[in-house]
């Protein structure tokens, strides 16, 4: 028997659920969403790295008085843990500053013709893979291979000119976010 599907409508309008098979009446139960879908929390300030890649940041200010220059520019940043991170020039080992605010990190430059040579991005990209999935991590560069390999890890870039213009001032406790607060007379 052929029916129109305007006929079938009229037919299946007719019928009580009594005579419909259980699977159409019953109601429908959504599932939960899954276990992957999971509001992920922001850490606690305490657990907030900032690896900043020094070479970049001082190309973008054009602060050339060196290192130590830079580092007196970063020092006081409050709710993270600062690591400056510079390429190691020929020759030059490997070392870090712990006890300084922020800490810094001068990469491995290698020997006088530059083979075994560190980079400032392949120190933070090393860092970046180590790092605990837990700890709210930034990464201040405009180098395009970092960028990528920080997006990738699911880490926050920011731009050098960014830094130094917006987040600089708020992290300092220079500038605050209530500039719209009223006025008590």
């Amino acid at each position: 028997v052929m029916m129109t599907t305007s006929e079938l409508r009229t037919m299946l309008l007719l019928l009580t659920p009594a005579l419909l098979p259980a699977a159409i009446t019953a109601p429908r139960v959504v599932s939960p969403r899954a276990p992957s879908a999971v509001c992920m929390v922001r850490p606690a300030p305490a657990a907030r790295l900032l690896f900043v890649d020094g070479n970049n940041l001082m190309a973008h200010r054009k602060v050339t008085k060196g290192r130590d220059e830079l580092a007196a520019k970063l020092a006081g940043i409050r709710p993270a843990e600062v690591t400056l991170v510079f390429d190691g020039k020929r020759g030059e080992a490997e070392s870090v500053s712990v006890t300084r605010d922020p800490r810094v990190v001068v990469t491995r430059g290698g020997d006088e013709t530059g083979e075994d040579r560190e980079t400032a991005d392949d120190w933070i990209a090393r860092q970046l893979d180590a790092a605990s999935r837990d700890v709210q991590i930034e990464v201040v560069t405009a180098d395009r291979n970092l960028r990528r390999i920080s997006h990738m890890a699911k880490v926050k870039t920011i731009n050098p000119a960014k830094f130094w213009r917006r987040y600089l001032p708020r992290i300092k406790g220079l500038k605050n976010d209530y500039a719209n607060a009223p006025k008590n007379d």
